[in-house]
C-alpha cells in the first residue's frame, strides 16, 4: 500500500483492493461447480455400474413359440429398470410357455410376453360367441372345461330341439358385457368344427362342469 505526499492511499492501490475482493467469491463459485461436477460424474457412474442380470431372448422368435433353455441369454440392465423384466435366477421358470407377441434378440422378456398356456394344435381352433346374461356361469373364468348346448333361432321357424355339442371345450377369455347389448363375448378352444356349431345355433348356453360353480344355465 503506497500513501501520496499528503498520507492518503494511492487510488491505484485501492482498485488493487477491490479487485482482489470480487475474485474471491468468483472462485468460490468456480470451486462449488467443480464439487459439484464431480459429484454427478461419480453418482453417474455408480448407476452405471449398478446392473442386474435378467433374461433377454437369445434370438427372434415368433408368437406362439414354446420357449426353450436355448432361447435364453442373460443381460444386464441398469437396476432401476430390472423390476420391468423376468430376473436371471427366474429364468427356469419361462422354459416351456409360449410367447404372446413376437420377439427380437437381445430383448429383455417381461412377463406378459409370456402364457402358460399351450399353443394350438392343428386341430384346434378359438371360436368366440356372443352369450347372453342368464346363459352362462356366472363365475365363469379363463381356463374353466365346460359344455356347450346350442338352440335353434326360433325366429326363423326352426322347432328342433336344442343339443349338446359332443366335445368338452376350454374357456380361452371371457369379456365384460357391453351394458349396450346386455352381452357377453366369451372365446371357447375346441375342435375346429366347434365353429361351424356356433354359427348355426340361434343361441349358446354355457355348462360349467368342473370348479365350484356346476350351475346350467337356463
Amino acid at each position: 500500500m503506497r500513501y501520496g505526499s499528503n498520507g492518503v492511499v494511492a487510488p491505484d492501490d485501492l482498485d488493487q483492493g477491490n479487485t482482489r475482493k470480487r475474485r474471491i467469491p468468483e472462485m468460490a463459485i468456480g470451486l462449488v461447480l467443480i464439487i459439484g461436477g464431480a459429484v454427478g460424474s461419480l453418482l453417474l457412474y455408480q448407476s452405471a455400474s449398478n446392473t442386474v442380470t435378467v433374461v433377454a431372448l437369445s434370438r427372434d422368435v415368433s408368437r406362439g413359440h414354446v420357449v426353450t433353455a436355448n432361447d435364453l441369454v442373460a443381460v444386464q440392465v441398469p437396476g432401476d429398470a430390472a423390476e420391468m423384466f423376468i430376473s436371471g435366477s427366474d429364468a427356469q421358470q419361462i422354459v416351456g410357455k409360449t410367447l404372446t407377441i413376437d420377439g427380437q434378440k437381445d430383448s429383455p422378456i417381461v412377463a406378459a410376453m409370456l402364457s402358460s398356456r399351450s399353443p394350438l394344435t392343428s386341430g384346434e381352433a378359438l371360436v368366440a360367441a356372443s352369450i347372453e346374461i342368464g346363459n352362462y356361469p356366472p363365475r365363469l373364468s379363463e381356463g374353466d372345461s365346460v359344455q356347450l348346448v346350442f338352440t335353434p333361432d326360433i325366429t326363423t321357424g326352426n322347432i328342433t330341439p336344442p343339443t349338446m355339442y359332443s366335445n368338452v371345450v376350454t374357456v380361452w377369455s371371457v369379456s365384460s358385457p357391453d351394458d349396450s347389448l346386455g352381452k357377453a363375448v366369451v372365446t371357447f378352444r375346441g375342435p375346429r368344427d366347434l365353429a361351424l356349431a356356433v354359427a348355426g345355433a340361434g343361441s349358446v348356453h354355457i355348462a360349467l362342469i368342473q370348479g365350484t360353480d356346476t350351475t346350467t344355465a337356463p
